[in-house]
């Protein structure tokens, strides 16, 4: 048996349908090949781990990760391992590279009440401000800022959402890249942002051997992430996420899935 969890609605804001696609067409997969599948939501998991070889999982709220820590914790095989997911949030990502010879931007963690009052005497600099204790809900938590009377803005709007913290990152000039893997990059495919056009060649072999090691260390099996290519073509990370949509690439990805879920859970 393999139970598939489908993200929690409130945080696939506008993607609903295209996030849980990604999952339904794995599992379709996987019943083509006469292996049981069973259908969760993210937001109701019994206490106890359910009789399974392994579960396939896109949540991501605290209650709902913490549940699928305890079940792992009981011997339940998980992809991704809900300790990966802890490891590539925004506050422990930067963390974790800011000390590291990394092509990845200057970042800082700041509590809301640390920033409201620094940041009237000292204001980072020009970038982006992003919460950090989850991937965006909305178009609210990631906000590009130019001078201090901006940030407080937006430093206003997370107070009156209880946002309580968030991190300060460098903008970084160039064109955004949006990747997507599976396991040791077996499968890795990059598009342009703004186009969707496929990245390939010496740029696209770049960003795999940039992203598909951290994302091993991590423990990320499923995973993509978004990255700038600068000016000099260099790539560089600016976030590393579970579990997307594979919007641009769903069925290559979800045949990968599939072959990757029967390695691992040994069928």
């Amino acid at each position: 048996m393999i139970y598939g969890i489908f993200r929690e609605q409130a945080l696939s804001p506008g993607k609903v349908a295209e996030d849980a696609a990604i999952l339904e067409s794995v599992l379709q997969r996987l019943e083509a090949r006469s292996w049981e599948t069973r259908r969760l939501p993210a937001e109701v998991l019994p206490e106890e781990p359910p009789e399974a070889r392994g579960v396939l999982h896109m949540a991501q709220g605290p209650a709902a990760v913490a549940r699928l820590a305890a079940w792992e914790k009981k011997g339940l095989r998980l992809i991704n391992s809900p300790q990966a997911l802890q490891r590539c949030s925004r506050k422990n990502l930067y963390a974790w590279l800011g000390g590291r010879d990394f092509p990845f931007p200057r970042t800082r963690y700041f509590s809301l009440a640390e920033a409201e009052v620094d940041w009237s005497g000292e204001f980072p600099g020009p970038g982006w401000l992003k919460r950090a204790d989850i991937h965006a809900e909305g178009p609210g938590d990631v906000v590009r800022v130019s001078d201090p009377a901006q940030a407080q803005k937006v430093l206003a709007d997370f107070a009156r959402r209880h946002i309580q913290g968030f991190i300060w990152q460098e903008h970084i000039t160039g064109e955004e890249l949006k990747f997507y893997a599976v396991g040791l990059g077996a499968f890795f495919k990059a598009f342009l942002a703004g186009s969707g056009t496929e990245v390939t060649g010496a740029l696209a072999a770049a960003l795999k051997d940039l992203v598909v090691p951290l994302a091993s260390v991590s423990r990320l099996e499923v995973f993509g992430g978004d990255a700038i290519v600068t000016p000099e073509g260099k790539p560089v990370l600016i976030d590393l996420n579970d579990w997307p949509s594979f919007s641009s690439c769903r069925e290559a990805a979800a045949q990968e899935i599939a072959h990757y879920v029967k390695e691992k859970f040994r069928f």
